[in-house]
């Protein structure tokens, strides 16, 4: 056999093998995206003048691969159902049951925005995910011409969509 026939051979070989493992690795990494509604709704009514969280809406998100982690974490946090008064939203709070510490994410109360994360990429996906808001009372409800010292805010229908890999 010449040389160059042999050559040719050999890195026709060699080129195989490498398309064969190429395609073995991949077809073995999986991602994808999951989305995770909720019917809960985040309220809260606070006094003229006073600062509070609200309260939290739950998501449980299972049935990716165990070893799944997370590459983009957005958060909705759904329609304004209702208002009184004036109540300033300050900013989300993101919490996840594979993290010791929440994000705080800025917001302005905007309804049916699209929030990004940053504080949980490369975590578990699977888990259980809550979510509620901080705001302050600028001035309370008007209600029958008089100035009430209380105001309120109600989103409902939130939903979370997870972006996640199992290659890592």
């Amino acid at each position: 056999m010449s040389r160059n026939k042999f050559l040719k051979l050999l890195f026709s070989a060699l080129l195989i093998i490498t398309m064969a493992f190429t395609a073995t690795t991949s077809a073995y990494a999986a991602t994808g995206t999951k989305k995770v509604t909720s019917s809960g709704t985040m309220s809260l009514a606070l006094k003229k003048g006073q600062t509070g969280n609200s309260s939290e809406v739950t998501f449980r998100v299972s049935g990716l691969p165990a070893n799944a982690v997370i590459t983009k974490l957005e958060v909705n946090p759904g329609s304004l159902k209702n208002y009184s008064g004036a109540v300033l939203t300050n900013y989300l709070t993101v919490a996840s049951s594979n993290r010791s510490s929440a994000e705080k994410v800025t917001w302005n109360g905007k309804e049916n925005t699209t929030l990004r994360t940053s504080g949980f990429l490369a975590s578990k996906a699977n888990g259980t995910y809550t979510i509620s808001f901080n705001a302050t009372c600028i001035s309370g409800a008007i209600s029958h011409g008089m100035i009430l010292d209380i105001g309120s805010k109600t989103y409902s229908n939130p939903y979370i969509t997870i972006y996640w890999d199992d290659s890592f």
